[in-house]
């Protein structure tokens, strides 16, 4: 996982694909709904961060980036390991239950964070006695050459 200021993203450039796009979708208008630019699809979000429902989640073979617009929330994560050999479906989303919270990280307005492949997380927590909405875009960053095309 990487959690930064979203100022400081483009110095992920070498680990993190595709970040020329990246910059079209901070350029888009950020309307809620599913986009899709060049290889990146992506979702814009806003909700009001609920509690922790017990499942986690992780992408087999793409990054998942995490960007703040609006308000905080919490995310949770899990053991990397806990995602071996757990059901996935044929987008490649693997699911995560009954593990237990390894970290947890308060992400604000104006930052972002990547999980990796395998690294199961959990979005949209709230903070305590918090109601306030937050608005995010979800990013899937799909390796240039995927091994599952083999």
């Amino acid at each position: 996982m990487i959690h930064d200021k979203l100022a400081n993203l483009m110095y992920y450039a070498p680990i993190l694909e595709h970040i020329d796009q990246i910059n079209e979708v901070l350029a888009t208008p950020y309307e809620v709904g599913t986009y899709q630019i060049g290889r990146l699809s992506f979702e814009v979000a806003e909700y009001v961060p609920s509690s922790f429902s017990g499942v986690f989640k992780a992408h087999d073979w793409a990054t998942t980036l995490v960007i703040m617009l609006e308000g905080s929330e919490l995310f949770a994560l899990t053991y990397a390991e806990r995602s071996k050999g757990a059901p996935k479906d044929d987008g490649g989303w693997i699911t995560v239950e009954d593990s237990p919270i390894q970290t947890v990280v308060t992400a604000k307005e104006g930052m972002f964070t990547a999980f990796m492949p395998h690294e199961p997380y959990a979005l949209g927590i709230a903070k305590e006695n918090s109601l306030s909405r937050v608005k995010r875009i979800i990013i899937l960053l799909e390796p240039s050459y995927n091994a599952l095309q083999m």
